[in-house]
Formats: C-alpha cells, structure tokens, sequence
C-alpha cells in the first residue's frame, strides 16, 4: 500500500476524475490540493485591509468543498488532508509531491490551433517531480475514469526506461492486476542498428527473426522479477512507431507507464513527443515516471 497520494484539484469535473482514480489506488493517505489565485477571483482589485479577508472567506469555501469529496476516501478508513493555497500551481503541487508516492491529475490544455496538448501545469509537474505522475486527458474527449485492470510498460531496452519496474511491481501488487511489458522496434531501424553495432544485444544482428528472439528474450529476462514477486506477466513485441503501436496494444481499463527520459538505441521515449502523443491520443491514463541518469550517461 501507498503512503499518500496527492491529487491535484483545480473545481472542474475533469479534475474530479483524478479522485475516482485514487479511489482505486489503496493508500494509506490522500492529500486534496487546490491552488487559488488572486486574479481568479479579483481579490487584487480589493481595497489593501480587506484582500486578506477574502482570501479566507475563499479558502474556506473551497476547503468545504474539498471536505465533501473527500468523504467517501475517507469512509474507506483514509486520512484525507485537505490543502488550499494561494500562488503558482505547479511549484506548489512540486512542494507538495517530496512525500508523495504518487500524483493523480487531469490535463485539458490546448496548444495553437486547438491541438490538445499536455496542459503547462501537468506538464512541468511530470518533467520536474521526483514522485510519478499519472496524467488523464480531459478536453473535449476525456479519458472516462474506470477500474484499472492491467499495467502495460513500454520499455526501450535502456536502463532509465527500467527505472519504472520498482513501482510497476508496487502498483501492480497493490492492484492485483497483471502487467504487460512491451517494446516497440522498427525492424528495418533494428537491421541497420545491429549492423552498425549501435545495439549491445549482439543476437539482434541477422535477421527480422532474430530480433524479435533478442527483444523478446530481453522481455522476458525483464518480467523475470516480477513474475516471482507473484505477478501475472505477460510481454510483447510490438513493431511500428511507438506512440501509434503502443495506443492500438491499449484496452479498456489499462494503464500504460512509461519513463520520461528512458533512451536506447533504437529510439527514445521523452516527454513531449512519445508521451505527449499518448496522453492527447490515447484513451487511457498515462503514468511517466522520471528516469534518473547514471553518472556516466
């Protein structure tokens, strides 16, 4: 079981969807933020002895609200801690997030021309924070909250992108759900790769058929762990560009987990494009966890 969960509130139904999921999600704690703002309510336009005093009379307001969504996490036996600040959202969901085992939140920004893009608040929190942060779409086509029923981890063959199997094996216990690890490779890339020896699994060299041995060899030595940590484990070799192959491997109720900056030499997987790509399009929530390199990356 978790220690605590922070999910951040913003007053929208498509914020309200993180909370479903951390209903789902067992935890010892659940930390409710919402970050208000001056300008949100005028308050800067008040006279100087009574902007004070608005700001209270908000924080209450808000912090009722929060006491009564967090009343059925608490009727499950949760602590439930209610926080309402003033200031910049993502520094203080960061300042928040250094105890947190996980963050649960929507994102409905939209980029230049309508495009739905990870909003910027979401977007810093799962760039800078140390906690991982399962993103859910929202916009105009949100991804509808449900039981989670599967994990699946794209993988890259690097030892960043490996970074999430410590918490895959947590979450997946205390779900008690399997996982699904799962590589996407572009054979024609992985011919050439090996033959420039820019891959270090030398059996990938050769043929269409001998990479896809290597990778699922690799896989399996992967799920190895977790299948003696009492995890249903399955694996795939999935060929094509990542974000596409990987939305089309999701189902209903999945979850799909990733690294933020885990890199190989067949490809990477960063925020803001493969990552991106699958929080805009897909239709599951989205875990990215930020990889940590070595010293003599």
């Amino acid at each position: 079981m978790f220690e605590r969960l922070l999910v951040p509130l913003d007053g929208s139904d498509i914020a309200a969807v993180a909370v479903i999921y951390a209903q789902g999600i067992p935890s010892e704690r659940v930390r409710l933020l919402t970050v208000l703002s001056d300008e949100d309510a005028g308050i800067g336009f008040a006279p100087a002895g009574v902007q004070e005093e608005w700001r209270q009379e908000w924080r209450d307001a808000v912090s009722a609200r929060l006491a009564g969504i967090a009343e059925p996490l608490e009727l499950e036996g949760r602590d439930v801690e209610i926080e309402v600040v003033f200031g910049r959202p993502a520094e203080w969901i960061e300042t928040y997030a250094r105890d947190a085992d996980l963050i649960i939140m929507t994102t409905h920004g939209r980029g230049a021309g309508g495009r739905l893009v990870l909003g910027s608040v979401a977007d810093r929190v799962a760039r800078t924070s140390q906690a991982p942060v399962m993103l859910i779409r929202g916009g105009e086509d949100p991804v509808a909250a449900q039981a989670i029923v599967r994990l699946v981890v794209g993988l890259d063959g690097s030892d960043l992108a490996e970074q999430a199997l410590p918490f895959v094996r947590q979450l997946a216990l205390n779900l008690n759900v399997p996982v699904l690890l799962t590589r996407v490779v572009d054979i024609e890339q992985a011919l050439v790769a090996a033959q420039r020896a820019t891959i270090p699994v030398a059996r990938f060299a050769g043929t269409p058929e001998l990479i896809r041995e290597g990778i699922d060899d690799y896989l399996q030595s992967e799920a190895a762990p977790l299948i003696d940590a009492g995890i249903d484990v399955e694996t795939a070799v999935i060929e094509g560009e990542p974000a596409p192959a990987l939305n089309a491997a999701l189902l209903p109720g999945d979850v799909l987990v990733l690294t933020s900056h885990g890199r190989g030499g067949l490809g990477r997987w960063m925020l803001g494009s493969v990552t991106e790509k699958l929080v805009r399009q897909g239709h599951t929530p989205v875990i990215v966890i930020r990889s940590q390199p070595s010293a003599e990356s």
